[in-house]
């Protein structure tokens, strides 16, 4: 009898070694393994009394932008940022573990932004960066940004056949130009000045692209010349095949649509110039930049950037002269604003160049940023007089060269109505009347008084929508205004004007410019500047009214929710230490998980020992459930996808037990409740 108890025994003993051994080899799902993370996470915010916060990318299942502490070691340099985001992107359900710093910047509050580029087979991955926030100790406080988890790491590299230059000669062959290499404008001679040549040098890149939901290698050619025609194109071509995807002219300009003004007014302005051989110059040299503010003419011509603007006696007081003292003289402006308030130089950072040419072709009702200058027509005297005789158009323009080299937001649908948004919030800044919520009123339709381009206060003034019930859609095309991005602007400048009118221009403008340079992307919409712009108040001012302005001004716009609304019955109770409760035993308790960000706290105070049953039913999407003791130790959980009901049976001794609530990828509703009970 013995001998058969001890071989039942070795029996269970192998069966049980080799179940726990088969166990640990099945693979974790991807949600598991971010999930795992995102507890560490929270266990550790527990513990140091602060917030985790998420916001989700409901279509990818992933992160946008997590707020809290989130590294367990010092981060002070490239390789800790790039191991940081190694050890953590499963958190993002990335294949690969490739990351490129792009660029750091450390702020005047001493903390350092990291600018990240997700990579594949050593090929990045369009409009995938990631963007880590260090404090002033070394702790990463804040994640965000745009990644692909849907690119499996292979050999992508192996497809590519073309080369660069194959690239760029595909790409002069689909827009059918010839042009002659780019010469640095010094070199150019008066016979050379009007040839088709490139404006700067052309660039080619090689990124993973979708193309027809597939990810593949592709080249984004870019060209720009002004001869013969003004154009900045982003061609985009298979890498393997050659054929042409797209291509774009992506001048950064403002279509002559609505607006008011009075044109170049005749005051007489200070002049920064530059004597030599006996000619006054138009070139600034006084900045605190290793180069100049230049003006230029084209004298109603086509070329870039065309002849110096020259006077004799430095009086620069000719009719034709007006249009370059206004371009060259709000350049200044704009530029000492940037440095003087953001202590940014030029704006590239580094002190570049600001190019400007005024009397570009004739009757020519447009200004545009080429990628490597300012343009300004001279309008037709009927719908715009000289475009750069308004500070605010000049102030517009040199703002997209800002954004140009940093968030570099992509000029299509929300992203490109963001960078529309952002040059027309400097522009108002700039331009500093805190009485005047117009853009472009100095130099449209003269004949027309109050008239303006746009209007922040208003935009419905102007045919632009206020709030995002009334979003136009328009089709991602040169005739769709690549996705409304001139009409869908009104949007994000309704809420700036809800903003700025509560907390002022110098705040806002702190917080905007934060924004835009250390946390947007290239491929930020509406919900990522929110968020981004309210993570910006937080670092600048902490979580008090200029938080709350950034929060208020979106809400009136309907771009996203600052969630804990009157219908959240239990608000707040989005931490631990705020946890509602005692839950009483057996009583249903309704509430919402109101917005993408949101987590329910509660808490039972249990004097028995047994099972503590919970269920989570009525569910509008895919919540998640999960139990935790007094310590924050998670004890269980329940995630079973879609709206199915989660459910918890825990044996548990006496004493206080806590339950969370999440929706998963951001999964909320602020029309139906949930249900939870507890019975114990």
């Amino acid at each position: 009898m013995k001998k058969t108890i001890v071989i039942l025994l070795s029996i269970i003993l192998v069966l049980g070694s080799f179940s726990s051994s088969f166990a640990s080899t099945i693979p974790k799902t991807d949600k598991e393994k971010q999930m795992k993370i995102i507890e560490k996470w929270e266990m550790k915010n527990k513990k140091k009394q602060e917030k985790l916060s998420i916001k989700w990318d409901n279509q990818k299942g992933v992160p946008s932008f997590i707020r809290g502490k989130l590294s367990e070691n010092s981060v002070n340099d490239t390789k800790d940022i790039q191991a940081f985001l190694k050890s953590n992107k499963d958190v993002f359900k990335l294949k690969s573990n490739e990351f490129k710093v792009k660029d750091t910047v450390t702020d005047k509050l001493g903390m350092k932004h990291y600018r990240t580029q997700y990579i594949v087979d050593t090929i990045p991955v369009y409009g995938a960066e990631m963007m880590v926030h260090v404090d002033e100790n070394g702790s990463v406080y804040a994640l965000n940004g745009e990644v692909e988890p849907s690119i499996e790491a292979k050999k992508f590299k192996n497809s590519v056949k073309l080369s660069k230059n194959d690239a760029l000669k595909a790409a002069e062959k689909a827009i059918d130009v010839q042009l002659k290499p780019y010469v640095d404008s010094k070199e150019l001679t008066e016979e050379s000045i009007n040839e088709d040549r490139y404006s700067s040098e052309p660039i080619a890149e090689l990124y993973l692209y979708p193309v027809k939901k597939q990810w593949k290698p592709v080249y984004i050619v870019k060209l720009s010349f002004i001869n013969p025609y003004p154009a900045y194109w982003h061609i985009y071509i298979d890498a393997k095949t050659g054929k042409i995807i797209k291509k774009n002219n992506e001048l950064r300009y403002d279509e002559p649509t609505i607006g008011s003004g009075v044109g170049v007014n005749g005051q007489t302005k200070s002049l920064n110039t530059y004597l030599s051989n006996g000619n006054y110059y138009l070139y600034d040299t006084t900045k605190a930049m290793n180069n100049q503010i230049r003006t230029y003419t084209s004298n109603n011509g086509t070329y870039l950037p065309g002849n110096y603007m020259t006077d004799t006696n430095n009086n620069f007081n000719a009719s034709d002269q007006a249009a370059g003292v206004d371009a060259h003289y709000y350049a200044g402006l704009t530029y000492d604003y940037f440095y003087n308030n953001h202590n940014r130089n030029s704006f590239d950072g580094n002190g570049a160049t600001i190019a400007s040419t005024v009397h570009y072709q004739s009757n020519y009702n447009n200004a545009f940023w080429n990628g490597s200058q300012m343009v300004y027509g001279d309008g037709d005297g009927r719908t715009f007089i000289e475009l750069s005789g308004a500070l605010d158009i000049v102030a517009h323009e040199i703002t997209h060269a800002v954004t140009t080299y940093s968030a570099d937001l992509a000029y299509h649908n929300q992203s490109g109505a963001l960078n529309e948004s952002f040059s027309d919030v400097f522009a108002i800044i700039v331009e500093g009347d805190t009485n005047d919520w117009l853009l472009g009123e100095d130099v449209y339709t003269p004949g027309i008084y109050g008239d303006a381009l746009r209007s922040m206060s208003n935009p419905e003034q102007y045919n632009q929508p206020a709030h995002m019930d009334d979003y136009y859609h328009s089709p991602d095309t040169k005739d769709g205004d690549w996705g409304g991005v001139h009409t869908n602007s009104g949007i994000p400048n309704k809420a700036f004007y809800h903003v700025a009118s509560d907390i002022g221009f110098e705040k806002s403008g702190d917080i905007y410019y934060k924004a835009l340079t250390q946390y947007l992307t290239s491929t930020s919409d509406f919900e990522d500047a929110r968020v981004a712009l309210e993570q910006s108040a937080i670092d600048l001012y902490g979580s008090g009214s200029e938080l709350q302005a950034i929060k208020n001004g979106f809400d009136l716009v309907g771009i996203g929710t600052s969630g804990g609304g009157s219908d959240d019955t239990y608000e707040p109770n989005d931490t631990m230490n705020e946890a509602k409760g005692s839950l009483d035993n057996g009583t249903t308790y309704q509430s919402y998980i109101s917005t993408t960000s949101d987590v329910d706290w509660f808490f039972i105070n249990k004097s028995n020992t047994g099972n503590l049953n919970i269920t989570l039913n009525n569910l509008p999407g895919d919540y998640d459930l999960y139990l935790y003791n007094s310590d924050g130790n998670q004890l269980d959980y329940s995630y079973n996808g879609g709206t199915s009901s989660e459910s918890i049976s825990y044996y548990s001794g006496s004493g206080t037990y806590y339950i969370k609530i999440v929706g998963y990828n951001g999964a909320h509703s602020t029309s139906t409740p949930y249900n939870l009970t507890a019975t114990y």
